[in-house]
């Protein structure tokens, strides 16, 4: 079998993933591509996950469920991942290793994230080496993570400087799996045409709240398809947004998104 082990486990990939395969991991994550790629990353070495759609829904398959490691998005609906993190180890006194899942990359929330009692730090777009270096650490080997494990550089794709998307890290994390790659790209325009309009509405009816939520859900996932050009806006509306500045300059962000997507959807056309 394949391994997309990374070759500084020093173990032979057999048996490694023989140990790895008989884990129950449960990943807490409410953007549907971003459980899309992890769970299609599960499923091409065999290991098992459950998905649990925010932090409330995570306590109770805990409760409930055996599980061997827990992989925590930090922003989440109902309850988020700091909340959560803080009942497992605080009411449930359960020392389960808890891997967080970031977009963030902000100074002190690596240190936040470690103080509520989490076990390593990962950022997002999910580098597969790096995730599984850190699960095969924490749960067969037994060791705390350093908590430095962040995002390691990968490899690139060529493009012309006037595309917008680079699927470098598409083809790094699924090894230029073609069927894979196709997948995730229908997954995310299917996606995130919804979160789109969802995020129109918002900013019609002056909800801030949901366009600080939005915003930040979908950075990820633009993310993993290496649209790069769009990672200021999304920072720039996500402080606006929590600021309440005149609706006015995120509608003009808002506009610049969709012009890329549209652009970016025309480019995986073109390709396919």
């Amino acid at each position: 079998m394949y391994s997309m082990i990374d070759s500084t486990i020093q173990i032979q990939n057999d048996h490694t993933l023989e140990k790895l395969c008989r884990l129950n991991i449960l990943l807490v994550e409410d953007n549907l591509l971003n459980a899309k790629l992890v769970s299609i990353l599960f499923a091409e070495i065999g290991m098992k996950l459950q998905v649990a759609k925010n932090g409330m829904e995570a306590i109770e398959k805990i409760k409930t469920n055996r599980f061997d490691m827990v992989l925590m998005d930090m922003e989440m609906p109902v309850m988020n991942g700091y909340q959560a993190t803080a009942i497992i180890r605080q009411q449930l006194k359960i020392d389960i290793p808890i891997i967080a899942l970031t977009a963030h990359s902000m100074p002190g929330e690596m240190e936040k994230c470690l103080q509520l009692g989490m076990n390593d730090y990962i950022t997002k777009p999910i580098n597969a080496d790096l995730l599984f270096n850190s699960i095969y650490k924490l749960t067969c080997l037994g060791k705390t993570g350093s908590g430095k494990t962040g995002n390691a550089v990968l490899p690139e794709v060529s493009i012309h400087a006037d595309k917008v998307c680079n699927l470098g890290y598409l083809v790094g994390v699924t090894r230029g799996n073609k069927k894979i790659i196709n997948n995730i790209v229908s997954v995310f325009f299917k996606e995130t045409t919804k979160e789109l309009s969802s995020l129109d509405d918002a900013i019609k009816g002056t909800n801030y709240t949901v366009i600080s939520n939005i915003s930040h859900k979908i950075r990820s996932a633009f993310a993993i398809l290496g649209i790069s050009v769009l990672d200021p806006v999304f920072k720039e509306m996500e402080l606006l947004s929590n600021s309440t500045s005149p609706i006015g300059k995120i509608e003009i962000l808002n506009r610049r998104i969709n012009i890329v997507f549209n652009q970016a959807k025309a480019e995986m056309k073109a390709a396919s």
